[in-house]
């Protein structure tokens, strides 16, 4: 049945578009403010007279705001990165200028004070406008004191472009030969770039890159142990240019929070996260090393007897060497995938059974079946000028089932193929909130699912592990919470929650990842999905016999920064913070937490990611939020971040929130499991 969706699919501009873009945004949003400021005194301003017309200017102009956050992670050019990039500063220059706005701040504390009869969505809004001045210094600071603050929060947003910039040009690869790189499958080594002839550095080698495919096939199956202790080495000794930023954001956010009154840049962040404080969030995380450890030494020991009895069957391990036997960073993932093999886990194995574009439907299936959602697919001819780049797809969606039956949702965007000029990561990526115009009519939401999953081979489409399944699921989890949050305005809407809250309803539907019904749903092996992977397959199987057997994994490591992360934004003073070696204290706590001490020279893996510079900082610990998916579409998803999320997660778990189900679910026995804080 052909549908007509309301919503046109936004148009993309080009690069000498974007800079008059960015301007004409930022030009209405001020407007807005400073017409309210000029013809409102603070004596009369209410929601409605003072704050709706900022709101509306907002919303009307979110969508374009939307594009241009695209193009930071998506940019098709050189010259649309650039352009980029200026817009980046001009909108840090503009926040920084909004926020001096003292008539505007009058304006919000005014209507805060007159304790309106107010709707939760529009009371949450006018709090968080009021925490937007009093955190750039309204109400505790001078003129001079708010300048100063302002002038160290664009350094901060300044640091933080040098940062990105510095991770999207990539953190450059080894030459390997043939010989070092033994183990490692064919069709891994084949895609590497043979060396020139001519240069006798590169003359019969291969040029591994440092990006995570390539990185892991070396770790998991090069049998010399030097070549995978240099490959760990240089990947670990990436982006050195980020430390000296890194600690200068550190620094900067610190004097900031304790020119506030806070005690830490820690205690600052806590007033818009779901954690009540940063002595909840240390308790959590202690509670979880606690019980978790003992586990950890347990499954420690399982690798190096491995690697022991490995040795001694190479004939390398002689008495008195025992120490050789230790697990060393780069020996973690060799020695997990023999002890898989053991388990007859065979992780290439397994990848046959999940080509992207196959999984990534058999996902969006699911949410049909689960939560009522049709996905229809906008045909390519349909698509010119709508997408930046030719492997985007789309889909509209819409409501399958209920009193809701055949309305609009929104649109579901996929760009999941790695190409030059990409975020480096996964991620979901909102185009356009939803929200509610004054005219009472609705504007549907638009989300994209963002990866840089390995492209096909002339062999095969591409293939995902279990672990990026896993991925696949969570950040399409993001993009579903956007769809379906159905908000009065665009500040709260989908994912714009508490950073802390944001990961909850994504790692919940990761629990589909580890149901052994649902991935057999989700599977097909690669050679079903086109006859000529077939033709090949069976090219390369020249005794004949059938494709392999469905085979599905049982476990998966997720590795977590969180007690790092809480440590280094909760030092006890700005100076203790200078004086804090970062760089040293990272890799003393991962030597720790993975028990696999690293004797080599130890890098910077503290800055490989920008989660510990954005949105996660002082909230990394998220990821660790225990696992459930019932229910939590129209109680969680709907309200977007129009309600406080600790007590939806209250009212969501019926208890307060803890660690207790996740330990549970991770096998721990002890029966205490009272909240925290509790």
């Amino acid at each position: 049945m052909s549908r007509n969706p309301p919503q046109p699919l936004a148009t993309i501009p080009r690069a000498d578009e974007i800079v008059p873009m960015v301007k004409r945004i930022l030009a209405t949003q001020r407007a807005a403010r400073e017409h309210a400021a000029a013809t409102i005194p603070p004596a009369e301003a209410t929601f409605s007279s003072a704050i709706a017309p900022f709101l509306a200017a907002d919303d009307s102009t979110q969508g374009e705001t939307g594009i241009f956050t695209l193009l930071r992670f998506s940019g098709p050019d050189k010259a649309t990165r650039e352009a980029v990039e200026e817009g980046s500063r001009l909108w840090s220059a503009s926040t920084a200028e909004r926020l001096r706005m003292t008539e505007v701040y009058h304006l919000v504390q005014a209507a805060r004070d007159r304790n309106e009869e107010l709707g939760y969505e529009e009371k949450r809004i006018l709090e968080d406008l009021w925490l937007d001045y009093r955190e750039a210094g309204h109400g505790t600071l001078d003129d001079e004191g708010i300048a100063v603050y302002l002038q160290r929060r664009e350094r901060v947003e300044k640091l933080k472009e040098d940062f990105r910039r510095n991770l999207y040009q990539g953190g450059g690869g080894l030459w390997f030969d043939e010989a070092e790189l033994e183990g490692v499958p064919l069709q891994e080594t084949e895609k590497w770039k043979l060396g020139r002839e001519e240069e006798s550095e590169e003359r019969g080698k291969r040029f591994v890159t440092l990006e995570r495919a390539d990185y892991d096939a070396v770790l998991r199956h090069a049998r010399d142990p030097e070549t995978r202790r240099r490959m760990y080495v240089a990947s670990d000794n990436r982006f050195p240019e980020n430390v000296p930023l890194f600690k200068e954001m550190l620094v900067l956010r610190d004097e900031n929070a304790r020119l506030l009154g806070y005690k830490s840049h820690a205690d600052f962040r806590m007033e818009r996260k779901v954690a009540p404080s940063t002595e909840w969030v240390e308790g959590f995380l202690g509670r979880l090393r606690e019980e978790l450890m003992p586990r950890g030494r347990e499954e420690m020991k399982r690798l190096e007897a491995k690697k022991r009895e490995h040795l001694k069957k190479l004939g390398g391990l002689t008495a008195g060497s025992e120490d050789e036997a230790k697990v060393l960073p780069w020996d973690f993932e060799y020695y997990t995938r023999l002890l898989e093999e053991e388990a007859d886990v065979d992780q290439k194995s397994i990848a046959e059974y999940f080509p992207l574009r196959h999984t990534l439907s058999a996902m969006l299936d699911l949410f049909t079946a689960f939560l009522g959602l049709e996905f229809v697919s906008i045909p390519e001819e349909d698509l010119a000028g709508k997408v930046w780049d030719l492997a985007v797809e789309v889909w509209s969606v819409w409501e399958g089932r209920g009193e809701r039956k055949g309305e609009f949702v929104g649109y579901l965007y996929a760009d999941v193929l790695w190409r030059e000029g990409k975020y480096r990561t996964a991620c979901n990526v909102n185009l356009q909130c939803g929200y509610v115009k004054e005219d009472g009519s609705r504007v549907y939401p638009a989300t994209v699912l963002m990866c840089a999953f390995q492209p096909p081979t002339a062999a095969s489409c591409a293939l995902l592990k279990h672990r990026e399944v896993v991925t696949l699921f969570h950040e399409l989890g993001h993009g579903l919470h956007d769809l379906v949050s159905r908000t009065q305005h665009t500040r709260f809407h989908g994912t714009r929650v508490a950073p802390d809250f944001g990961e909850a309803p994504s790692t919940m539907l990761e629990k589909w990842c580890w149901m052994p019904d649902e991935l057999v749903k989700m599977s097909r092996h690669y050679t079903r999905v086109d006859p000529a992977y077939m033709s090949k397959w069976r090219e390369d199987h020249p005794a004949g016999g059938e494709p392999p057997q469905e085979k599905i994994p049982e476990a998966l490591v997720e590795r977590v920064f969180a007690i790092f992360d809480m440590a280094v934004n909760n030092q006890e003073s700005t100076k203790a913070l200078r004086e804090l070696d970062e760089v040293k204290f990272f890799n003393d706590l991962q030597d720790c937490l993975t028990l696999r001490p690293n004797p080599d020279k130890r890098g910077y893996g503290l800055v490989h990611s920008t989660h510990l510079i954005a949105l996660y900082d002082a909230g990394y610990y998220a990821y660790l939020s225990p696992e459930a998916w019932d229910r939590y579409r129209r109680q969680i998803l709907e309200c977007g971040g129009s309600r406080n999320a600790m007590e939806m997660m209250t009212e969501f778990l019926g208890r307060e929130p803890g660690p207790g189900a996740l330990l549970q679910s991770l096998g721990s026995t002890k029966e205490d499991r009272k909240p925290l804080g509790g």
